[in-house]
């Protein structure tokens, strides 16, 4: 079941066959810069995996990003602020996203790194100038697909949304030509990259969960006080999805108890819309960002876990960190049949995937684990064992370690 992580046009295996960084010296206190003028300071993939990360293991760290203070130091890495951060908007303001990247322009060039490493599609231009005035390395790391994220927008008029789509196109054309190599999150946006933009390298690093921070969490107990979770980001397809199962469910004359914790972008619509349907009792959302050592005591308050992924054009592509963070809990799984998910969950041994619109199928499978204990300990011991063995960062980083040892 295991997906390469590399793919290099002269040789797919070089990634996956050189020495781990425990079997080679590094060279000491190279300099690596992080930038992104979009994600938060802490996000999952940029801080916490990759950046700390990379600060044990030896490298001189830096991460550029939105902060509320000039500077600060966590976990090794040194944090310099491109602008306050502010709340997530259409556009966040194009004057304000041009001060951010000056910002970063500016404190890249100060730092001189041997390696720069770019999170965000806006600053591919900065990256070829990077490219063309200094010596150093420069990654992209493409999290989703972003012009299938671009062509959902469905709220941006065509005007607007087909020069974007261009634009964006461009530029990942650009940064795959130009860059020293394109990591990705999963193996269909590797892909990509591959076939339409011709990328020179392309390294695939998954959002595997760490296995200290999930596995010191037991299974959750028979008598949780959720039947089921979801956790994260949460926009309105996640909900209406979830508000039409219940309401399948409840036609079936049974309920559950779902929780829903993290970001929510609509809150307001989605209390709205639980009054208007009279699922008071059954869905509790608490729109508030959990701390990262936190997420996993809450999420298995919960016997199940849930990701309603609706089939758009991104979804086609990425696949759902939620799914292996619920397998390293021990929990069980229903979630939407898309293609990325199915190499890891496919043969319905930790989890149960049904057609993504097809709300019976998903009430169906809830009643089967919720009537069958012995089924969910099963699937949950199931997936827990294939984190262990495989789908962890602890494994995963290696190649990062590895891709970085080549190039500086």
């Amino acid at each position: 079941m295991a997906q390469p992580h590399a793919y290099l046009p002269d040789d797919p295996a070089a990634a996956r066959t050189a020495p781990r960084p425990a079997e080679r010296p590094l060279m000491a206190a190279r300099r690596v810069v992080h930038i992104s003028t979009v994600h938060q300071p802490f996000d999952q993939r940029i801080f916490y995996r990759e950046c700390a990360s990379l600060a044990a293991a030896g490298y001189e760290t830096h991460l550029l990003v939105p902060l509320p203070v000039t500077e600060l130091e966590r976990q090794g890495v040194q944090l310099h602020s491109v602008g306050a951060p502010a709340a997530q908007q259409l556009a966040l303001g194009l004057k304000r996203r041009w001060r951010r990247v000056w910002q970063a322009a500016r404190l890249a060039r100060q730092l001189q790194a041997d390696l720069y490493h770019l999170h965000d599609p806006e600053l591919i231009p900065l990256g070829l100038w990077l490219k063309a005035t200094t010596r150093a390395k420069v990654v992209f790391d493409s999290h989703e697909n972003n012009t299938a994220y671009l062509r959902q927008k469905y709220y941006l008029p065509l005007l607007v949304r087909g020069p974007l789509l261009a634009g964006m196109e461009a530029l990942e054309r650009l940064a795959a030509r130009a860059f020293d190599a394109i990591i990705t999150a999963d193996r269909g946006v590797a892909d990509l990259y591959l076939r339409r933009f011709h990328a020179r390298r392309v390294i695939t690093i998954h959002n595997f969960p760490h296995l200290d921070l999930f596995l010191q969490q037991p299974p959750p107990a028979d008598d949780a006080p959720f039947d089921l979770v979801f956790h994260g980001t949460f926009p309105r397809y996640n909900l209406e999805v979830t508000f039409a199962v219940a309401e399948a469910l409840r036609r079936r004359g049974r309920r559950a108890r779902w929780h829903f914790f993290g970001k929510c972008f609509e809150t307001e619509w989605a209390q709205a819309e639980i009054a208007r349907r009279g699922l008071h009792d059954d869905i509790v959302i608490d729109a508030q960002m959990v701390p990262h050592d936190q997420v996993a005591a809450q999420v298995r308050q919960a016997k199940i876990g849930f990701i309603p992924l609706p089939d758009l054009p991104k979804f086609q592509h990425n696949i759902p960190t939620k799914l292996f963070e619920f397998m390293a809990l021990g929990m069980p799984v229903v979630l939407s049949d898309l293609p990325p998910s199915r190499p890891f969950a496919g043969d319905g041994r930790c989890a149960i995937m049904v057609p993504p619109h097809d709300y019976d199928a998903y009430a169906e499978a809830i009643i089967r684990l919720l009537d069958d204990p012995a089924l969910r300990r099963a699937m949950g011991a199931e997936g827990r064992r294939r984190v262990i063995n495989e789908y962890n960062w602890q494994r995963e980083s290696q190649y990062l370690f590895a891709l970085y040892h080549e190039l500086v």
